[in-house]
């Protein structure tokens, strides 16, 4: 059976990027056929306008609003949205080169992979945030006895029935959600890969999904979330 691809964005205050994004993403059109599912969430720098206008010029799936959802309940709404057997899904914020999901969705498709998630590389965002990377990953990698990199990299390929059956069978923490679905996909024994992608975040630029002055906070209750995944399982 041929797969149908479903390419999913969440956009929350990215007025000033949002429409490069879309324009970058409809150009793999050229390589992979997919529908494009872009959702809005609660923006309060005119980036609910403007895709209202861009959905008038360019062909793709918008669920806008008005009232913040957050990341995990938007996520939800975009899976739900999705047609596809199959879902490409990433941050936005010029983060990735998505033109690199044609490589992983080779490599998705000749492994008969239920997963590919990439991992960061040649990263330039804040210290901070790369050293949290590293801890929690190890401490992830030492909790579970498995051994991946970057449980949270934004830049995935999903089986989306895989997919489905772990949002629906679990109970998730509202942050670094990825991180917990990356984790359901290893004790289901389903099928991971990773593959490395340049992270473009610059030091310079503010977080729209997790402030500085609440990452901490966010690491640990992520950790807690773990730990009790964990303890599940004993």
């Amino acid at each position: 059976m041929k797969n149908k691809i479903s390419f999913l964005i969440l956009a929350h205050n990215e007025v000033d990027t949002i429409e490069s994004e879309i324009n970058n993403i409809l150009k793999i059109k050229r390589k992979l056929k997919f529908d494009l599912v872009v959702i809005q969430d609660g923006s309060r720098d005119g980036t609910f306008e403007k895709l209202q206008n861009l959905k008038k010029k360019k062909k793709f799936i918008l669920f806008n609003k008005r009232n913040r959802l957050g990341y995990y309940n938007a996520f939800l709404k975009g899976v739900s949205l999705s047609k596809g057997n199959v879902i490409f899904f990433s941050d936005t914020g010029g983060k990735y080169n998505y033109k690199k999901f044609v490589n992983f969705y080779e490599h998705f498709k000749k492994n008969n992979a239920d997963m590919v998630a990439g991992y960061r590389i040649n990263r330039e965002d804040k210290l901070l945030r790369q050293i949290l990377t590293l801890f929690y990953g190890f401490f992830i990698n030492i909790l579970f006895q498995i051994n991946f990199k970057d449980y949270d990299c934004g830049f995935k390929v999903f089986d989306k029935k895989k997919l489905l059956k772990i949002l629906k069978e679990n109970n998730f923490d509202k942050n670094l959600i990825t991180s917990q679905i990356f984790i359901y996909f290893k004790i289901y024994n389903y099928k991971i890969l990773q593959l490395p992608i340049k992270y473009n975040e610059k030091k310079n630029r503010v977080s729209r999904g997790i402030p500085n002055s609440k990452i901490l906070n966010i690491i640990f209750s992520s950790i807690k979330k773990m730990l009790h995944i964990r303890l599940k399982q004993m």
